[in-house]
């Protein structure tokens, strides 16, 4: 077994130890000490990152109680060892924000954690209930008072730990290591925490999502936090001069250019179908119909061929520029997917359709479409 330092002082950044094993593996060097600092990917978290002697440790994982270290070159003599404590801090407030939110959720709407990843980017917690959006700005907000409270988080072995009511997500036959926030939380944990909840400094839930039969949250902590909300506010900042609107009415006055984009688009439609239709009065009634554009929306290709479908004895058929090749729309009067066959015999397409219409997209130029196309109309 492998005597865990972190259990005892969190804060403690170098420590010396004995080597125990140091075993050749397919990562380099699998390193087993007598006791250590660093914390192994366990319970959701990532594992704590530094150096054993200078040497990069760039993975730490724990089996059947030891504490394995992997790194790229042998290791032979004793070891000083060095934790990177600005990753460890980060992870110490973002799981003891993890315990005061899943406190809370309890607390409150009584939901259970069900799950929690805390990594380099991304930290989550799931809970197997659901959450509108005002609950959801309740619990950031009772969060956040709790750490202004300056709260106590206590961690260690009780003798009794039988008689404690605690939340574990996972049955534990080893010795429970329990870390409470009086009045929040008490719960069954392995993991480093900060000493007060206002170490954790700011909370905030970034977003959510639903997640199996529950929900999912993402959050972050301290300066992380406020990193995020430095970038997003020099964003708004520039989004509203873009729209010369308050910083803080943005969203209304982009529902307004929404909105008038929509009629905006609505009106240039019309006037793209009136040109169709001023078009379709110059047609005379004639075998086939085939025509190649260089900008049209689907909606107007749809419209002007099931317009110009009247005209024909066989087809009409509109392909548009794309940028591989063409987007097609093809009606006929008798069966449409034999130009769908003809033309996935000799390029690449994708699309389907029936014996009246077929619609999808083919990889070919212009002369290389009108050759297929003719050929098949005269047989």
């Amino acid at each position: 077994m492998t005597e865990k330092l972190y259990d005892t002082n969190p804060y403690q950044r170098t420590f010396q130890a004995t080597i125990v094993s140091c075993t050749p593996c397919d990562k380099g060097y699998d390193i087993v000490l007598d006791r250590t600092l660093f914390f192994p990917e366990e319970g959701g978290q990532s594992c704590d990152k530094g150096t054993l002697n200078g040497i990069n440790v760039f993975d730490v994982q724990i089996k059947n109680g030891e504490i394995h270290h992997y790194t790229k070159e042998k290791i032979e003599t004793k070891v000083e060892g060095k934790i990177d404590f600005d990753h460890r801090y980060y992870n110490m407030q973002h799981h003891s924000a993890e315990h005061i939110l899943s406190g809370m959720v309890h607390q409150l709407f009584g939901y259970d954690n069900v799950g929690f990843h805390l990594g380099i980017d991304e930290v989550t917690a799931d809970y197997n209930g659901l959450f509108n959006e005002a609950q959801i700005d309740i619990l950031e907000q009772k969060v956040n008072e709790a750490i202004i409270k300056n709260i106590e988080i206590k961690y260690g072995y009780p003798d009794h730990v039988e008689q404690l009511s605690y939340r574990s997500k996972k049955e534990i036959k080893e010795a429970i290591r329990i870390v409470e926030i009086e009045g929040i939380d008490i719960c069954a944990c392995c993991a480093p925490h900060v000493k007060s909840t206002i170490e954790i400094q700011l909370f905030k839930i970034i977003k959510t999502m639903k997640f199996k039969r529950g929900t999912r949250i993402y959050f972050l902590c301290g300066q992380k936090a406020i990193l995020d909300y430095q970038i997003k506010f020099k964003e708004a900042q520039k989004t509203s001069v873009l729209l010369k609107a308050n910083i803080n009415d943005t969203y209304n006055r982009i529902l307004q250019l929404s909105n008038e984009n929509q009629i905006l688009k609505q009106e240039c439609s019309k006037f793209k179908k009136e040109k169709v239709d001023m078009y379709l009065k110059t047609l005379e009634p004639c075998d086939s119909i085939l025509l190649f554009e260089e900008n049209m929306d689907f909606s107007i290709q749809k419209y002007f061929v099931s317009k110009l479908h009247t005209y024909v004895l066989k087809y009409a058929a509109v392909f548009v520029k794309d940028k591989d090749g063409y987007r097609f729309l093809l009606f006929d009067h008798e069966n449409a997917l034999n130009y769908l066959n003809k033309l996935k015999d000799h390029f690449i397409v994708k699309g389907g359709g029936n014996k009246e219409a077929i619609q999808g997209s083919v990889i070919a130029s212009e002369e290389q479409i009108r050759k297929i196309m003719e050929e098949e109309n005269e047989l």
